[in-house]
């Protein structure tokens, strides 16, 4: 891609409207643009990061036996009348079609996956299974919040998984909890915990949050030396003491960024959905439930690790992994190589981005980071008169000291696909 032919705006200045420094730096570097209160489009850069966050949840739910499936955005009312919710929960977008039937924009899938499990589910041989989706959802919120932190349309990750005991579910609940830890990481998150967390809306009695440690969360925790942490509607705020070792808790602030559920049989019963055993009477299973905010996640990401020039993404979700700069020359032998080094990273696969414009080194600088791409080539006359091209790297919790500072014209390619290779290690 060439950077005039990217359909982003990029912005300068202060950002009105904006209340966090990751609401205003997604805004700034054109990853979303606000198209009602509440809901932003995706820009290419905002869309090819949540895709990339999108593969990681795959990775690891397919790694825990997960089974994809697309389920709808709008059902028709009465699932959720069989379970109660069409009336107990405030969020939830209603309208009638043209016939006058009620349907409902899901803010959540529960009835609907368990609807569709009753069709195929019959046989205890068949369990335990998880089926997991990546869907739009819209929750009628009263307010919205530092952009994509908490919006009425937003990218989810839900799964529900199905079993025969609490044993199982307890089991396949650990695997899945393991797999958050693994794939928060891959995204480049550091500062996360899980917490104990209140079911809300989702029924069951066991749940924990992931939350992502920092001053402007909305969520109040609850943490203790002895390794106890709980989400404030499970903690007695009064005397905030650690039900554990009796020590007092201290309060941070929080971004969940995921939940996971043990929800027992209330959509099973509720729902009717029952399967043969093995001495063939009829049982209801037990079921769990995995969610992320696949959308959070990327205003989380750079909440953590931007600075004040813009978001830092790592080798796994930065929409570009190298950025080739060209700075103009006389003879225009720098744009010639820029647009040479371009091409060749092009045709090995890499994801690389061209700046070859006719525009002032600060300019290209400023966008550059606002891009974030990990890898910055800088093709100038002074380097080319040593028959170098300048490096430099844009990655955090990652030690680039060993790395160079500049690398030879005539070998670009290999060294360029190892530091790729180097820095996905982070």
């Amino acid at each position: 891609m060439k950077i005039e032919n990217l359909c982003v705006n990029r912005l300068y200045g202060d950002v009105a409207g904006a209340t966090t420094r990751g609401h205003k730096i997604a805004i700034k570097g054109g990853y979303v643009y606000q198209t009602f209160q509440g809901g932003y489009t995706l820009t290419p850069l905002g869309w090819s990061v949540v895709r990339k966050i999108e593969n990681i949840i795959r990775d690891e739910m397919n790694a825990i036996d997960g089974q994809e499936v697309l389920l709808p955005v709008v059902c028709t009312a009465d699932l959720w009348k069989e379970t109660g919710r069409y009336d107990s929960m405030d969020n939830i977008a209603k309208f009638k079609s043209r016939s006058g039937t009620d349907y409902v924009i899901c803010p959540t899938h529960e009835e609907v996956i368990t609807d569709y499990a009753r069709s195929v589910l019959k046989s205890y041989r068949q369990m335990p299974f998880m089926l997991y989706q990546i869907q739009t959802k819209f929750r009628d919120e009263l307010r919205v919040r530092a952009g994509l932190i908490r919006t009425r349309e937003f990218i989810m990750k839900d799964a529900y998984s199905f079993h025969e005991t609490q044993e199982d579910l307890e089991k396949y609940y650990k695997r899945c909890f393991d797999a958050y830890y693994r794939l928060f990481k891959r995204c480049g998150l550091k500062n996360f915990v899980d917490v104990l967390a209140s079911s809300g809306d989702m029924g069951g009695k066991f749940t924990h949050e992931f939350q992502l440690i920092t001053d402007m969360g909305e969520d109040t925790l609850y943490i203790c030396d002895c390794g106890f942490r709980a989400n404030k509607e499970v903690v007695d705020e009064e005397s905030a003491v650690c039900p554990k070792c009796g020590k007092k808790l201290n309060k941070v602030r929080g971004i969940e960024i995921g939940q996971v559920f043990q929800l027992g049989k209330f959509y099973a019963d509720s729902m009717h959905l029952t399967y043969t055993d093995a001495s063939g009477e009829e049982k209801t299973p037990i079921m769990g439930c995995y969610g992320i905010g696949v959308t959070r996640v990327m205003a989380a990401i750079i909440e953590e690790s931007a600075d004040d020039n813009g978001p830092v993404w790592n080798m796994e979700t930065a929409p570009f992994a190298v950025e080739v700069i060209g700075l103009a020359d006389k003879e225009n032998k720098t744009f010639e190589l820029a647009e040479k080094i371009y091409d060749d990273l092009k045709k090995a696969g890499i994801e690389v981005l061209l700046d070859n414009r006719d525009s002032r080194a600060g300019e290209k600088f400023a966008d550059a980071d606002l891009i974030a791409a990990p890898i910055r080539l800088i093709v100038s006359q002074k380097n080319l008169a040593n028959n170098q091209i300048e490096v430099k790297y844009r990655v955090n919790n990652f030690d680039t000291s060993s790395l160079p500072n500049a690398i030879d014209v005539k070998d670009y390619l290999k060294t360029i696909q190892d530091l790729i290779s180097k820095l996905s290690q982070q």
